[in-house]
Formats: C-alpha cells, structure tokens, sequence
C-alpha cells in the first residue's frame, strides 16, 4: 500500500511539473510572436511574391 502510494505522488508531481512547463513555453512563445509583430508593425504579407533586391547596373 506503501508503495502504490508513492508511486501515485511521483506521478501526481510530474503531471504537475509537465503542465507548469508547458505553460511557460507557451507563455513565452505567445510573447516573442507579439514582440515580432509588434517590432516589423503587423504580421508578414504573404500575398504576393517574395521581395528580391533589384539587379545592379550592368557594367560600363
């Protein structure tokens, strides 16, 4: 009975240290999405094709 009971208190506290984890990896990617929108104004427009540099000028 003895040991039932631990094993239930090792599996009650790592359900619990999961779920605390969990939490803060999801806290801290909701907060780097909000950082990186709010850093470039909004989210990337996908819309249209990717931006590329123009070519340079061809050579004299």
């Amino acid at each position: 009975m003895k040991a039932l009971l631990i094993v239930l208190w090792t599996l009650a506290a790592g359900i619990v240290l999961f779920l605390i984890v969990r939490n803060r990896i999801t806290r801290m990617t909701q907060d780097l999405a909000a950082r990186g929108t709010s850093e470039t104004g909004g989210p990337p427009d996908e819309s249209g094709p990717p931006k590329t540099p123009p070519d340079p000028p061809p050579p004299p």
